[in-house]
């Protein structure tokens, strides 16, 4: 019998081995990232970088949410979320961020995300998805790339009655650099 290159379990290993590359060219490229330029193009940190990305939205799963996701692990093994969720909600707290709608794009006052955290609906504990904003940049001389985060949009799992994962839901932006 002829082999059907097309099975769905010869699909679903070229998607994983995708999804695994993918996966890959992003944690090579955030470990190469190292300081920022702002939108104006003036750099904050030494080395000067040619823009090559406007604006880069790109989601990052900060909380693995499959317990047979062993390269979830991996990836995840030296992230601190619940430090990154603490600084990112004390920045806004402290007015170094500002918060804003990810639907109606309004600014959300700090107090309001203070008292929706309070009453449950945003558990820090519980933010598993983030998705960045950012402008990249490129010194091919120095082989150097940056980036410039312009804000944060965190998200939180919903669950279906049977306990699986059915999507992200988006909390709120966190503007960064107001």
């Amino acid at each position: 019998m002829a082999k059907n290159w097309f099975s769905t379990d010869k699909m679903e290993h070229t998607q994983k081995i995708f999804f695994l590359f993918i996966n890959i060219l992003i944690v090579l490229l955030l470990a190469n990232c190292t300081g920022s330029k702002n939108r104006q193009g003036k750099s904050d940190s030494p080395g000067p970088g040619e823009e090559i990305a406007d604006t880069v939205l790109y989601a990052v799963n900060v909380i693995n949410l499959d317990s047979a996701d062993q390269w979830a692990d991996k990836r995840l093994r030296r992230l601190d979320q619940p430090k990154m969720a603490d600084m990112f909600f004390k920045a806004l707290y402290n007015g170094n961020a500002h918060a804003v709608d990810y639907y109606s794009g309004e600014k959300i006052p700090a107090d309001k995300i203070r008292e929706m955290e309070e009453s449950g609906k945003f558990n820090r504990e519980e933010m598993a998805q983030i998705q960045f904003e950012e402008s990249w940049y490129f010194d091919p001389d120095k082989g150097r790339m940056t980036k410039e985060v312009h804000s944060v949009l965190l998200a939180w799992p919903v669950f279906n009655n049977e306990g699986e994962l059915q999507a992200y839901e988006a909390g709120f932006v966190l503007e960064l650099n107001p």
